[in-house]
């Protein structure tokens, strides 16, 4: 008997990040892939599983194609020993959509269906649940899981989806932060190089210069022209005649 559990994740854009900033990075699907806590790795396939591609779950193929990826993740039966790690390879699809992407992953009878949305936040919105601190924000980020599986196996695969996918919401935003950083370091250093003289003083040519003092001449003491003032002038007696004594 297969048996089914859903996991809803949100997390809130800054008021700096715009909605098509974040679908852009979600539409670049290694942000997804490489988010993931319990992958190692992935690599692009030529071509999707026909019985994939039916799958009633996706946007219409023909307007929203299907890219495929072999997913390595490892998973820690044993923690603290390496040969209690159990690696494992299945193929991962992903579907671009206007607010985000569509996934889908097939692992040893395990199925895993992930839809990533951009959605209008405050108190009307349809965020609920797993809200990773949203409150009130204009526009939230939404995780919405699904996986089906074996349900003697569900304890132990609900465990591991939800180490897989619980904060990945505020890991996309945070992703797109420091990118937005990088790019704003990027262009304040290509605005620094192109303008020398930005932040420098510019002469105007109707200024007038400042006045220099006189240079002092080598090994002497600066000269100065001083007008000495009438009650400053003193004038000195003159020399009498000189005596002349005989003996």
């Amino acid at each position: 008997m297969s048996s089914k559990y859903h996991l809803h994740t949100a997390s809130a854009l800054p008021s700096h990040i715009s909605p098509s900033t974040v679908i852009a990075a979600l539409h670049d699907h290694n942000t997804a892939l490489s988010l993931q806590a319990l992958t190692q790795g992935h690599k692009k396939l030529p071509q999707t599983e026909p019985a994939t591609l039916k799958d009633t779950y996706w946007y219409p193929t023909d307007l929203n194609p299907i890219t495929t990826y072999e997913v390595t993740e490892v998973i820690k039966i044993i923690p603290g020993v390496e040969w209690g790690k159990k690696y494992l390879k299945f193929p991962s699809c992903f579907q671009d959509t206007p607010t985000g992407i569509r996934t889908r992953a097939d692992a040893s009878g395990v199925i895993v269906r992930a839809e990533f949305r951009v959605v209008k936040g405050g108190a009307a919105a349809e965020v609920e649940g797993e809200g990773e601190g949203v409150g009130d924000a204009e526009w939230v980020l939404v995780e919405d899981v699904e996986v089906s599986c074996s349900w003697f196996l569900m304890p132990f695969v609900k465990g591991k989806m939800e180490e897989a996918h619980r904060g990945i919401c505020a890991k996309v935003i945070e992703k797109v932060e420091m990118e937005h950083r990088q790019r704003a370091i990027v262009s304040a250093g290509r605005d620094s190089v192109g303008s020398p003289n930005k932040g420098k003083d510019r002469v105007s040519p109707d200024k007038a210069l400042p006045t220099l003092p006189p240079q002092s001449p080598p090994g002497g003491h600066p000269a100065y022209e001083v007008d000495a003032m009438d009650s400053q002038r003193i004038e000195m007696p003159a020399d009498g005649p000189e005596k002349i004594t005989y003996r």
